[in-house]
């Protein structure tokens, strides 16, 4: 029998998660978690040898995080509804086992858990071949400040929210265009959200 816990952001989907793959006669669902803290607590009593988990928990990608905290000791299964580089790459940097779309079929999913159960890796070559070419993602500080720019701040005030200089902004602008081959703060703005970057922006 596997033991699964489904971490799902949305009650519905996730009880409905639950009574498609609950039929099933080798799959047990022992538990479903609304977020970062309450699947923190669920996996960490329970021990469950895979987790069907969300990506974004509550307009977050904390579903990585509990990945961080727990992919040593139980297979995770990615699940997500957006289709971004920077997600992909963290998912096989971070160790998870497989990653399904939101719009796969109830086949798939079910497929997809025992494969991981029996130690397989399930990634699509999709997946594999997107986080191969993913850009590297921005630091901490440098999201910080796309997420200002996207908001619309000026230089000034991204320089005073962040307590630096303006010429630090001007130069953190520029390091960023470099990187990312874009020409302005209107490029760089959106090939940041198309990135996936900017998680705080993103529904839940």
């Amino acid at each position: 029998m596997i033991d699964l816990v489904i971490v799902e952001d949305h009650p519905a989907i996730a009880e409905a998660l639950a009574a498609l793959i609950g039929s099933e006669p080798d799959i047990d669902v022992v538990g479903i978690a609304h977020g970062l803290d309450d699947g923190d607590a669920l996996i960490r009593d329970l021990a469950p040898q895979v987790v069907l988990c969300d990506v974004m928990l509550a307009g977050r990608d904390d579903g990585f995080e509990l990945l961080r905290r727990f992919g040593s000791r139980s297979r995770f299964v990615i699940l997500t509804a957006f289709d971004y580089q920077s997600h992909h790459a963290t998912a096989l940097a971070e160790g998870a086992a497989g990653y399904l779309s939101k719009l796969s079929d109830a086949e798939t999913i079910v497929r997809t858990i025992r494969r991981v159960a029996a130690g397989e890796v399930a990634i699509p070559a999709t997946v594999m071949e997107s986080a191969r070419r993913a850009p590297v993602a921005p630091t901490t500080r440098e999201r910080e400040l796309l997420t200002m720019l996207t908001a619309g701040a000026s230089n000034d005030e991204i320089a005073i929210e962040m307590r630096i200089k303006v010429k630090t902004v001007e130069g953190m602008l520029r390091r960023l265009y470099d990187r990312y081959g874009t020409a302005n703060r209107t490029q760089l703005a959106r090939f940041a959200m198309r990135q996936g970057w900017l998680t705080n922006q993103l529904p839940a």
